[in-house]
């Protein structure tokens, strides 16, 4: 386009603007449609597209964050590939690495504080001194840790986070220098991390997005025990270095390892080197990235609606269209002028749409909390104006070029000869090709919102192996400095446990060391049965509990044979455990468990050492980890055998009541027994279960909206496109009839000939779902990609409301008089 083109553009847009506003105008029905349809599917389009520009395509709040990575520890013998790794093994790498410019660790647990304010408990995280500035964070108040200050047990220093800094601290200026009083000793602060400062780690690595307060290691991971994995590594590579060469690199260093250190060469260790950011969103990117193909259907689908109705559209407009072409405008003039009204009406969806998906992104968060991590901090901004504005572009040009084009080029002299008839050229393909578009698109978004809501069905069905209702539970972290022994530790929680139970409308109360669904904690490590050869002694891992006697029967968790714990079961006793029935048939198949030895890990004279202990009963498997996904064997220590110190314990309480209903006596029982003790994590089974679920029921929710909207649009598509073809066919029916056709061949003519389309666009969209069915294997659970229940419902659907699209434009056709309808001829 020359300038001199460009000047004549510009001065006759905004003439051209005022003229598509009074079409507008004198067309509402069609507008609203139109707009109605844009709005929809725009603002679907762009809520969904700034759902992934946070969570997956925008960088990682660290500095240059393409270079971190996660490093996990794998067992190849016993099939783990995602574990933490032991302080040796991390110390050793930081040591050899080249290509790394800082290999770092951490550890969280639970952290009373003490002193100031009412006592609570917080997320702690150990890690390594150069953890912050591996990460790319740097202090907002103050400084993070200095290399002499790891593996110093003298003089511990802390960095805290903004929110405890505010919440507890008053936002005290003065607080670099000052001690904050835990249950673990005195901690000096040195520096306060950034206003809203969050971790984002992958979900499995079991490291909680806020944690309150930070501390190095205080003793050498150098000199701890090399079998026991318990850091979460992540490093940072030098700039230009890939993640493949850090593999490389990672790798044989590893492979010295395990010729040097024994421990290594039996555990038969290895590493694997993955992109932070890919990692940590990794069981989010699969569900988003099906939602936004399915919105992208829903814009295309629009679309082709739209396309149906400017068609229509255009032909009433044909003679107003032939007076301008014979008063002198060009065909490229008229061109411009629809395509500008197309334009106008996208830009038009488009603010309606951008209304709409602000709204939807406020109402994502409070659908599924905590399904989609940064979910909350989504927002229309720049990325997000730019993708809503290409978009109104490109549906403006596909929904609008070819009946621009269609409408310029009418002919004139037939045009001007004809009055009340299809004065524009024949699309009929064209239209039908469009349903058959519409049905194909929404079958697949249909068959995958119906696979979805499968899946969530049996996630609804799934037993945890136990019963979650009425069920609260909480936890406990005892002070060593008022707890400094075993017997101390074991009197407080069976005097708590005895006074819990005892609580009107209680049924029953235990404890363990770990809750199911508990995404923050886990314990595991190997076991084998006793004859176990060498070779086969490090090839099985199992979760490792330690409960009270009691635990079972309030969690209503079935004994399937032997028995279970009793008050005998104590230090002054052998050794037993309870086992579930997967590590039973594992370990002993087609025979009973009971009587059985087992080398297992417990806690021996306050330290994890491997011991041998006879099984006296077998539970059933209970899902720890995850609803989806079968978790490794379980092995259950009475908590008289094993008592974990100082280490935090929670507590499950059964009530026929609601669990929220025991909140206060609960508090009140244990302010009885120690009112400066904090509780943690008060929450209801449920609450837990719910959670679990909560990135499906997400899913399903959107898939199940999308598919709905699809369906409606297709419907709206189907029935438009009868109607036109009946209103254009009214004189050639007419004849039909004079010529003796009854209203029922008419009836089964124009059905027939719409469902031919439909019918042909339900065989084309379960072809497109089948070939598509292995993207969606990995969001389903106990449903195959190529359903037939899912299938032949959507089938079946369609059909059906394809049906009744064409049912109602084909009973107005049949109720056509010739004699008015010839009358036009």
């Amino acid at each position: 386009m020359n300038t001199g083109k460009i000047h004549i553009f510009l001065q006759t847009l905004p003439e051209d603007l005022r003229y598509a506003l009074r079409i507008f105008r004198k067309n509402r029905s069609f507008t609203v449609v139109a707009l109605l349809s844009l709005a929809i599917a725009i603002g679907a389009n762009t809520a969904i597209f700034s759902v992934i520009h946070a969570v997956l395509l925008r960088p990682l709040p660290y500095d240059d964050p393409q270079q971190l990575t996660m490093i996990w520890t794998s067992y190849p013998l016993a099939k783990i590939s995602r574990a933490p790794a032991s302080g040796p093994q991390l110390d050793e790498m930081r040591k050899r690495s080249r290509l790394f410019k800082g290999i770092a660790g951490i550890w969280v647990s639970n952290l009373p504080l003490v002193g100031e304010g009412e006592p609570e408990v917080v997320k702690q995280a150990q890690v390594t001194a150069d953890f912050f500035s591996v990460l790319g964070v740097h202090a907002a108040v103050g400084r993070t840790f200095l290399p002499e200050e790891e593996g110093a047990s003298r003089n511990p220093v802390a960095v805290i986070s903004d929110g405890l800094w505010r919440r507890r601290y008053g936002s005290d200026p003065g607080i670099m220098g000052k001690t904050i009083r835990t249950a673990r000793g005195q901690f000096t602060v040195v520096g306060v991390l950034p206003h809203g400062f969050e971790l984002l780690f992958p979900a499995d690595a079991a490291v909680p997005t806020e944690i309150q307060v930070w501390s190095p290691f205080s003793s050498p991971l150098g000199q701890r025990r090399r079998d026991v994995g318990f850091l979460r590594m992540i490093g940072r590579l030098n700039p230009g270095v890939t993640v493949s060469q850090g593999q490389a690199e990672l790798d044989s260093i590893t492979r010295d390892l395990r010729s040097q250190f024994p421990e290594f060469a039996s555990d038969q260790i290895a590493v694997q080197v993955i992109p932070l950011q890919a990692d940590a969103m990794k069981e989010v990117r699969s569900p988003l990235l099906a939602l936004f193909v399915g919105v992208s259907l829903v814009v295309l689908i629009a679309c082709a609606n739209i396309t149906h109705l400017l068609l229509a559209f255009a032909n009433e407009r044909v003679r107003e269209i032939t007076m301008r072409a014979a008063l002198g405008a060009t065909r490229s003039r008229i061109l411009r002028q629809l395509l500008t009204e197309n334009l106008l009406l996208a830009m038009m969806g488009g603010l309606a749409g951008l209304g709409l998906a602000a709204m939807l992104l406020k109402t994502l968060p409070l659908l599924s909390p905590g399904a989609v991590p940064r979910l909350s901090e989504v927002t229309i901004n720049i990325p997000t104006l730019l993708f809503a504005a290409g978009l109104c572009l490109v549906t403006g040009v596909i929904f609008g070029l070819a009946p621009a084009l269609e409408a310029s080029k009418v002919d004139m002299v037939s045009s001007l000869k004809s009055v009340g008839k299809n004065l524009m050229p024949s699309r009929r393909r064209l239209r039908r090709l469009l349903v058959l578009a519409e049905v194909t698109f929404a079958f697949i978004l249909l068959n995958g919102a119906g696979l979805m809501l499968r899946t969530f069905v049996h996630l609804l069905r799934v037993d945890p192996g136990f019963e979650p209702n009425g069920v609260l539970t909480f936890t406990i972290s005892l002070p060593g400095s008022r707890y400094s022994d075993d017997g101390k530790v074991t009197g407080f929680f069976r005097q708590l446990e005895k006074d819990l139970s005892v609580l009107p409308g209680v049924q029953a109360a235990g404890s363990t060391s770990h809750v199911p669904l508990d995404e923050f904690s886990n314990w595991y490590n190997y076991y084998y049965p006793e004859g176990a050869s060498e070779d086969q002694q490090k090839t099985q891992m199992a979760d490792l509990r330690c409960i009270s006697a009691s635990y079972f029967q309030t969690m209503k968790i079935p004994l399937l044979s032997g028995r279970y714990f009793n008050e005998t079961d104590d230090v002054a006793h052998p050794r037993v455990v309870v086992v579930d029935d997967l590590l039973a048939q594992t370990a002993w198949p087609g025979q009973s468990a009971l009587g059985k030895k087992l080398n297992v890990e417990a806690i021996n004279e306050g330290e994890f050492k491997q011991v041998w202990v006879e099984v006296v009963g077998v539970v059933k498997h209970v899902d720890y980890q995850s609803l989806v996904r079968q978790g490794r064997p379980q092995v259950y220590h009475p908590y008289l055998q094993s008592p974990r110190g100082n280490l935090p314990m929670s507590f499950v309480v059964r009530t026929a009541g609601s669990p929220t209903s025991l909140t206060q006596p609960v508090k009140q029982t244990i302010a009885h027994i120690d009112k400066d003790l904090p509780i943690t994590r008060m929450r209801s089974l449920d609450d837990l279960v719910a959670t679990a679920r909560s990135r499906t029921r997400f899913t399903t929710l959107l898939s199940g909206i999308l598919g709905v909207i699809a369906m409606f649009l297709a419907c709206v598509g189907i029935y438009g496109v009868t109607s036109y073809s009946v209103a254009q066919a009214t004189n050639e029916i007419g004849i039909r009839m004079a010529l003796g056709a009854h209203r029922v061949d008419i009836l089964r003519l124009v059905v027939w000939q719409s469902m031919n389309f439909v019918v042909l666009g339900v065989l084309l969209g379960a072809i497109c779902s089948a070939a598509l069915a292995p993207t969606f294997s990995s969001l389903l659970f106990q449903v195959k990609p190529i359903d037939m229940l899912t299938f032949n419902s959507v089938v079946a659907l369609l059909l059906v409301i394809g049906l009744l699209a064409c049912v109602l434009p084909a009973m107005r056709a049949s109720r056509v008089d010739p004699m008015t309808a010839l009358r036009y001829e």
